[in-house]
């Protein structure tokens, strides 16, 4: 993956500066082998925070954030019009997406 990175990468960084999406609801923990994560200065850098606040109206940058499938689909839709870098982020997520949504009805986006 170019923009996201999986637990054992974020943790070889040795950084915690990573917004982590979790399949489900939040497990009461951060750091799940099954999550993928995208570094908190890419994120600043496509400015997701003001994209996903078109689906995601509450988004919160340091909050958990939970997204559903309809409002993921509005996600994917807007992100067509977005910048590229925020495109090609959205479509970087899709296939984790698509597996997680077919075991749990949404994901959170764990922020800073």
């Amino acid at each position: 993956m170019k923009y996201f990175v999986n637990e054992n990468e974020r943790k070889a960084s040795g950084s915690t500066c990573y917004l982590e999406w979790q399949k489900g609801y939040y497990h009461d923990k951060c750091w799940l082998p099954d999550s993928i994560n995208v570094d908190g200065y890419l994120w600043d850098k496509a400015s997701m925070t003001l994209f996903i606040r078109q689906a995601v109206k509450d988004f919160d940058y340091y909050n958990l954030n939970i997204v559903n499938k309809q409002q993921w689909e509005e996600i994917v839709m807007l992100s067509q019009k977005a910048n590229p870098l925020c495109k090609n982020i959205i479509a970087e997520a899709i296939p984790w997406v698509t597996e997680c949504f077919k075991e749990y009805e949404v994901f959170t986006i764990c922020g800073l």
